[in-house]
């Protein structure tokens, strides 16, 4: 059986595998506004080309580590979520004992939902842009993802959200000048 039939019928794999290809696309897109413009200063491509690149080989990577079965390991040698029998030596298959739970006790199936939910929920952002702007869709899409996917609660939510969309402000719309779409609303840096 081929890698590719291998990722079709791993649902994380798959997952990773669609997300290293968003991430070889970004990259690309970044590569057509510019990577360094004159002067040698940092141009508007700069990130997406950096963060794609780094995305598509990092998710293209842990999409064949799940295909090949390579297990994930905690510092001291223990697979994670194996609990004392790893530790021991004990074959986990043997001892029965669940291997596939995180270090924040989510299952394999929950952790590709995980997934599959923040790649929707991207999406939908990225449609959003049009309509309410840059800064709002994407301080939207953190405040949901951290409390939808990953269960925090409403203020240490917006705390991120905020946080995060300030540093993205600052990072594009006032250091490197770059535009931020504003949409209908006209909420962004647009010029």
């Amino acid at each position: 059986m081929s890698t590719l039939a291998r990722i079709r019928g791993n649902g994380e794999a798959t997952a990773y595998a669609v997300l290293a290809v968003v991430g070889l696309a970004a990259a690309a897109g970044g590569i057509y506004y510019g990577v360094f413009v004159d002067g040698g200063r940092v141009g508007p491509g700069f990130l997406p080309v950096l963060a794609g690149g780094l995305t598509a080989v990092l998710c293209g990577w842990i999409a064949l580590r799940s295909v090949h079965g390579q297990p994930s390991h905690r510092p001291g040698g223990a697979a994670a979520g194996a609990g004392p029998h790893a530790a021991e030596g004990t074959d986990l298959m043997e001892s029965g004992a669940d291997d596939d739970v995180d270090i924040s006790g989510r299952t394999r199936r929950e952790r590709i939902r995980n997934l599959w939910k923040v790649f929707g929920l991207t999406l939908g952002a990225i449609l959003l842009v049009q309509v309410v702007g840059f800064l709002a869709a994407f301080g939207g899409l953190v405040f949901v993802i951290s409390t939808w996917v990953e269960r925090q609660a409403l203020l240490k939510s917006a705390v991120i959200a905020a946080v995060a969309t300030g540093l993205i402000y600052g990072a594009f719309g006032l250091f490197l000048h770059v535009p931020l779409p504003g949409g209908l609303l006209g909420v962004g840096t647009e010029g």
